[in-house]
């Protein structure tokens, strides 16, 4: 406090009072801040020292709830990124298919989707069938050990 006061009248020569003024105020509600936090903190302070247990849990406390905020932060900030490409993989698909109606017409588009249609449910059938020739196969074997 002793070198605000040496310095006093030299800040008020060499500042105008339109920025004094405000200044001073500032200055003097920091320091009615600072000691009352001092006044009020001190006593809290001593008996963290005092009794280190407490003092441990209130770390830990302190740490978890900092490690949750940050989880939260890091969770929040992946959910947007996967949204982000789930809706562009989406809004793409639409493009893509807007496009493809566009370039082969209604007619066109239709056409080439029953031929899909037809197609995979070809595939479907074929492996079903595979699928059921293989289960009889291990059924009979299954039956010839047993028998």
């Amino acid at each position: 406090m002793e070198m605000i006061q040496e310095y006093l009248p030299l800040l008020t020569s060499s500042i105008p009072p339109a920025l004094l003024n405000p200044l001073i105020t500032v200055l003097s509600t920091l320091f009615g801040v600072v000691k009352f936090l001092q006044t009020h903190l001190t006593p809290l302070i001593q008996d963290a020292v005092a009794k280190p247990d407490l003092t441990s849990i209130l770390v830990l406390v302190a740490i978890l709830f900092v490690s949750f905020k940050i989880l939260g932060m890091a969770y929040r900030a992946v959910m947007f990124w996967v949204t982000l490409a789930l809706r562009l993989a989406v809004w793409g698909v639409v493009g893509l298919v807007g496009f493809w109606i566009y370039t082969r017409g209604l007619d066109g588009f239709t056409e080439d989707v029953q031929d899909w249609a037809q197609y995979w449910s070809g595939e479907y059938d074929r492996y079903s069938s595979e699928v059921k020739r293989f289960q009889k196969q291990q059924e009979g074997k299954i039956r010839s050990k047993t028998g």
